[in-house]
């Protein structure tokens, strides 16, 4: 896929097929993520591919955070959590800079902008979440992050999009500005 193509094609996807992502592509998204620019060099990221057994697990933890008792909000829960095609999660070194966690958190977000656009190059859809369970402390615990060590930046969903949304974004001309 062509570079402006990717970039343009590039949505957040919502509702997914349960179709898995071979390990293979996986690697290519993390290579991706590995090449965004860090400050000083101090590759503040760190990755968690969650397979399915973990994901399961994550399901009463999601379940109590919704309040969810209902079937139906349980099985939209479920869908949720197990239906993309992977899950990646993506932590931050903790710096006791001050200004170094800020350039750190910058590159952090740039890797994840990388797997998601690799996700789209590769035909894959994806979203960046940064919800309640995605700060839990027993998630946390789950999926062995050491909150004094790192901090959790996201859960990047992937899988194949049971459908693309169409966005309306404002013209570009009400947030550009030159100066001579």
């Amino acid at each position: 896929m062509e570079f402006f193509e990717t970039v343009f094609g590039r949505r957040t996807i919502h509702n997914y097929l349960p179709d898995p992502v071979p390990t293979e592509v996986l690697d290519k998204l993390l290579s991706a993520a590995h090449m965004a620019p860090n400050h000083k060099l101090t590759w503040p990221w760190r990755f968690v591919v969650v397979g399915s057994e973990t994901r399961q697990r994550l399901l009463p933890i999601a379940c109590e955070l919704k309040k969810a008792t209902s079937p139906q909000v349980i099985n939209k829960i479920r869908e949720k959590l197990l239906n993309p095609g992977a899950l990646i999660v993506v932590t931050q070194k903790i710096n006791g800079d001050d200004f170094r966690q800020k350039e750190d958190y910058a590159a952090v977000c740039c890797a994840i902008q990388n797997v998601m656009l690799a996700a789209t190059a590769e035909g894959f859809g994806s979203k960046w979440s940064t919800g309640g369970l995605t700060q839990h402390p027993s998630v946390c615990d789950l999926l062995e992050i050491d909150l004094s060590q790192e901090t959790v930046a996201g859960f990047i969903w992937v899988g194949v999009p049971k459908s693309t949304p169409t966005i309306d974004r404002p013209p570009l001309d009400g947030h550009v500005s030159y100066l001579d």
